[in-house]
């Protein structure tokens, strides 16, 4: 079941500074398969350009702990595109990357639109059979069902705050274009 929320400003004003076309948002209650397969979703798939965004998808460790991260393939390219490390690199940027190289794994979903989730990855992260798929902009997260669900509890009352404090901080971070000062063009 897909529930599709509305796009708000930050979605749009970060949509238009830093991520692909796509804007991946909603959620969907799913169930990975004995064969640790998961449906992406087909109004997932619907919003992604083969062209810039992939058919393939990079699933690594999420920023969050006990959660996965679904990149569309390109894209995921475009962002980890860099030029190597130089010898000079500290250490701790040499350990990230190997770590992060080493846990991402690029999968081709199937003629149903299911990509096999490598176990290792599920059992690190602690993800058992039910889920919850969650757009986050220019990605997907899988989560342990019952995690999202308690996220969601904590964070709905205080919705409105929050959003207002993420737009303001965006706004101070990506002032509007046009004036070297930050404000707005006159109209």
């Amino acid at each position: 079941m897909c529930y599709t929320f509305p796009i708000t400003l930050v979605d749009v004003l970060v949509n238009g500074c830093q991520c692909g076309e796509q804007v991946l948002s909603g959620w969907f209650e799913l169930t990975i398969d004995s064969k640790n397969r998961v449906s992406v979703p087909h109004p997932v798939r619907a919003k992604l350009n083969a062209d810039t965004d992939g058919t393939s998808f990079y699933v690594l460790p999420g920023h969050r702990r006990g959660t996965l991260a679904i990149y569309p393939d390109r894209y995921f390219e475009k962002l980890r595109r860099r030029p190597p490390p130089r010898s000079n690199s500290s250490e701790a940027v040499h350990e990230w990357r190997q770590f992060e190289f080493s846990q991402t794994f690029l999968i081709d979903p199937d003629n149903q639109g299911r990509i096999l989730i490598p176990e290792r990855l599920l059992k690190r992260a602690g993800i058992g059979k039910d889920v919850t798929l969650i757009g986050v902009d220019d990605h997907l997260e899988l989560w342990p069902r019952e995690t999202y669900d308690a996220f969601v509890a904590e964070k709905w009352p205080e919705y409105p705050a929050h959003r207002n404090e993420a737009e303001d901080e965006y706004e101070k971070q990506h002032p509007p274009a046009g004036r070297e000062d930050g404000l707005p063009n006159e109209v």
